[in-house]
């Protein structure tokens, strides 16, 4: 019978309430619990190995998706080389258009863009002020365990699963 972890934790949960409810000796106890608890560490080994595995894969994934990324960014810094290129050696010559059967190869002129001189003799009319708030968390964290109260913050403990 392949019973779900969670269920044997139930299981588990149950024997040792009603085990609690009664007046049994000490050792009874612990055998019963121990006896319970084979199957639950059993499958909790299992999902931790299965853990364990994900993980390595995950890291392999990780590895090669970087690589590709790698692979990617070079590609692109050649294509926009080669395209530099092409349209430096077409306006050298004075060529704006090439025809053939596969593609059709232009030069255009780009809209214009706007370009800051010297940002302290803009006027004010075309400047904007933004306010940026950031929470330090790492101060507030640091003052709380040093015992001080902080207004609208608190400290918090979670768990986590340890496999090693």
């Amino acid at each position: 019978m392949n019973t779900p972890l969670y269920k044997l934790a139930d299981e588990y949960l149950a024997i040792a309430q009603l085990l609690a409810d009664h007046e049994l000796p000490e050792e009874v106890i612990a055998d019963t619990l121990e006896g319970a608890s084979g199957d639950l560490e059993e499958k909790a080994w299992n999902v931790a190995a299965l853990i364990q595995q994900s993980e390595g894969e995950a890291a392999m994934i990780k590895d090669a998706e970087q690589r590709m990324s790698q692979r990617r960014k070079s590609l692109e810094r050649r294509i926009d080389w080669l395209r530099q290129y092409l349209l430096v050696q077409l306006v050298r010559t004075g060529i704006t258009e090439i025809d053939s059967p596969e593609f059709v190869i232009r030069t255009r002129d780009n809209p214009p863009r706007t370009v800051i001189d010297d940002e302290d003799a803009i006027p004010k009319a075309f400047k904007v002020k933004e306010t940026i708030v950031t929470i330090r968390k790492d101060e507030i964290r640091k003052r709380l365990l040093d015992g001080e109260e902080v207004p609208g913050a608190h400290l918090e403990r979670d768990k986590r699963l340890v496999i090693k």
